[in-house]
């Protein structure tokens, strides 16, 4: 496939996929069209399979890590972490902005250094 074609057609494939993930479309996991996306643009040969894999090996650690924040995030979900935390910064912030500053502040520092950054935008962005 010539370049401009396969950048088109990945750049199309790319916004379908953010599209999908934020819409969230009959309540569909991302996985539902990010993989079928990714075997389209590997399909068609925009992108070959020996560069996929190179990217997926040299990526796999990042996405390892980012696969277990994920499911980290979904036990805290299910039992209410993000719920309690939300209600207490609320509290105590008791409507002023600054204070509620310095608590999502305080929570995003604490986690960034136990886990990392990434981990802090997976974990909070649900409080």
């Amino acid at each position: 496939m010539n370049t401009p074609l396969a950048e088109s057609l990945s750049v199309v494939l790319l916004v379908a996929v953010l599209v999908c993930a934020v819409v969230r479309p009959f309540g569909w996991p991302e996985a539902v069209v990010a993989a079928p996306a990714a075997l389209l643009v590997i399909a068609t040969g925009a992108i070959s399979w020996d560069h996929a894999g190179a990217e997926a090996g040299h990526l796999g650690p990042v996405i390892g890590f980012l696969a277990a924040v994920l499911v980290l995030a979904k036990f805290c979900d299910d039992e209410g972490l993000f719920h309690a935390c939300g209600a207490w910064m609320a509290r105590w912030a008791a409507g002023r902005p600054g204070r509620l500053l310095t608590a999502v502040f305080a929570l995003a520092s604490a986690i960034t250094a136990v886990l990392s950054l990434d981990a802090t935008i997976v974990l909070l962005t649900p409080v």
